[in-house]
């Protein structure tokens, strides 16, 4: 939870992950540790929450509301989130199901024109 919360931050400031640990005083072998599941102090997450004006709670997946403008608000499943979300579900399905989850897909991307990422 830490890893998608902290990537999406810094996609959101228009920043990569490395450039923001290095700003705050971090080298990208910790930042490479929390992308592979590791977790920053409490020194280190408290910094972040100051760079990114969100808090603790919310780096840490405790709480989903973020600060915009000043005030605390719901943030949003990210796509990274919801594409997760979906994959797990699409794990758990037999052939039938998958059959129609493609099924509705193709006709949910042709129904709305979705530009393509």
């Amino acid at each position: 939870m830490f890893w998608k919360r902290f990537y999406n931050l810094c996609m959101r400031s228009g920043k990569r992950p490395n450039p923001v640990g290095k700003e705050i005083g971090l080298s990208s072998g910790i930042i490479s540790k929390w992308k592979n599941g590791g977790i920053p102090n409490g020194e280190t997450l408290m910094k972040l929450a100051k760079y990114f004006d969100v808090s603790v709670d919310y780096l840490l997946g405790l709480s989903p509301y973020i600060k915009i403008n000043g005030e605390l608000v719901p943030m949003e499943m990210t796509d990274l989130e919801l594409k997760d979300r979906i994959a797990s579900n699409i794990e758990l399905l037999n052939n039938e199901g998958l059959s129609k989850v493609a099924d509705y897909t193709r006709d949910l991307v042709d129904s709305h024109h979705y530009e393509q990422p």
